[in-house]
């Protein structure tokens, strides 16, 4: 369960969802901005959103064969007019590509199809500059409809429109052009990204369910610690409230009664405040499994190899708060002050050994030292592992370890 703490960040972190992120299979059901501006707004807020950045880079990388399209047109006959004409109109067509999937995938069904047509429909001025050519054209609406749809019916329809119409064209000129092959070549790419978009639903869809997880627990941490607090404080603060009201009454009737029933509403001030400490304190308590998690995160980050093991089941009770503390503070020494390669946990019942391959801690002398001279050597974080070391029963030992670097051990006291 995250602690109270880790409230804020979950909170932090869901308000940076972003639209790519949406299911986008509910987008059928969006409903439709009230106005143009509303629109473009939302439109612009898919367009600029991180998640999009995939899409402009594949969709640019994707564009290059379209050179072999401006080439085309220049060896085509024609006037130079038509020629710079037509290389202006297909830079727009390319560039309304790059741009049109991030433009309505927020958007409702009908706004999504009324806008691959429309890109679809406006490849028909490049026939007469082209001809046949501006078939291999349509691989970029086959490209734009597999990635703004995730309704199969609608791949569907597209894709067979952009294979037949070539292919009656091919039969018509007896495949002496090579653009009747387009459809080919169209059915392949339409297959590869609708197959990506489902993929990348998938993704989408579990991290939802992971985001909501998260969201569920910080709920009912929240809940079990306002039955916490309830439990605590609830019973205490109905008793003074009504000693107090008792008290008060009884001031001037008999003072020596009233005198008796401040000092129990005190008695029970204080049993509160020392109840409600205890709460908090085991709120907070130690966990080694967490600190296990948090360990294997932290020397990640650092760029070093933990081999840590799967949880800390295998250790006493008695010891785990201790032991999680110890964890804590032999990794964030490692981290900072080692510069190893590598850091080992190894987990006994009733021992931890934290250890690196790095440069040592300059701490000679100090195998089998114990919490008190640590403490005098080591600083304020090994000086309050020996303390909590002593109090559960157990010693804390430095020194070199086997892999070369330092070694941060606890185990239980001999008795």
């Amino acid at each position: 369960m995250p602690r109270a703490a880790d409230v804020g960040v979950y909170e932090a972190r869901s308000a940076r969802s972003t639209v790519i992120g949406m299911d986008l299979a509910s987008r059928t059901s969006v409903v439709r901005p009230a106005s143009l501006d509303e629109w473009w707004g939302r439109a612009r807020d898919s367009m600029t959103d991180r998640a999009t950045r995939g899409w402009y880079i594949g969709a640019c990388f994707g564009l290059l064969y379209q050179a072999l399209t401006v080439i085309a047109v220049w060896l085509s006959p024609g006037s130079v007019p038509e020629k710079v004409a037509a290389t202006v109109l297909l830079v727009v067509y390319c560039g309304i590509f790059v741009f049109l999937a991030p433009m309505v995938w927020w958007a409702p069904l009908r706004d999504r199809i009324i806008a691959v047509t429309g890109y679809w429909a406006l490849s028909f001025f490049f026939f007469p500059l082209l001809g046949g050519t501006a078939f291999w054209l349509w691989v970029l609406v086959a490209v734009v409809s597999a990635a703004v749809f995730e309704e199969f019916a609608i791949v569907a329809v597209f894709t067979a429109v952009l294979i037949i119409i070539p292919l009656i064209y091919g039969v018509l000129t007896g495949f002496t052009d090579s653009a009747a092959w387009s459809g080919i070549i169209t059915f392949s790419v339409t297959s590869m990204m609708f197959g990506l978009n489902r993929q990348m639903r998938t993704v989408r869809e579990l991290r939802q369910a992971q985001s909501e997880v998260a969201r569920l627990a910080v709920v009912e941490e929240r809940a079990r610690f306002s039955r916490d607090m309830h439990d605590v404080l609830g019973h205490s603060l109905t008793v003074v409230t009504v000693k107090s009201e008792l008290a008060r009454r009884l001031v001037s009737l008999d003072p020596a009664r009233a005198e008796a029933e401040i000092a129990d509403i005190e008695r029970l001030s204080r049993g509160a405040l020392a109840d409600l400490r205890a709460a908090v304190a085991g709120y907070r308590e130690m966990s080694l499994s967490t600190e296990l998690a948090a360990a294997q995160t932290a020397l990640a980050a650092a760029d070093i190899e933990a081999h840590l093991p799967r949880n800390g089941e295998i250790v006493r009770p008695q010891f785990r708060q201790l032991f999680g503390w110890v964890l804590r503070e032999g990794v964030t020494n490692v981290i900072r002050h080692s510069g190893a390669e590598n850091c080992w946990v190894e987990l006994t019942e009733d021992s931890l050994v934290v250890s690196d391959d790095g440069r040592g801690a300059g701490m000679v002398g100090l195998v089998g030292a114990d919490a008190a001279l640590l403490a005098q050597s080591g600083g304020n974080g090994l000086d309050g592992l020996g303390a909590r070391a002593r109090e559960a029963g157990a010693r804390i030992v430095a020194g070199p370890s086997i892999h070369g670097g330092f070694q941060l051990s606890v185990r239980k006291a001999a008795e």
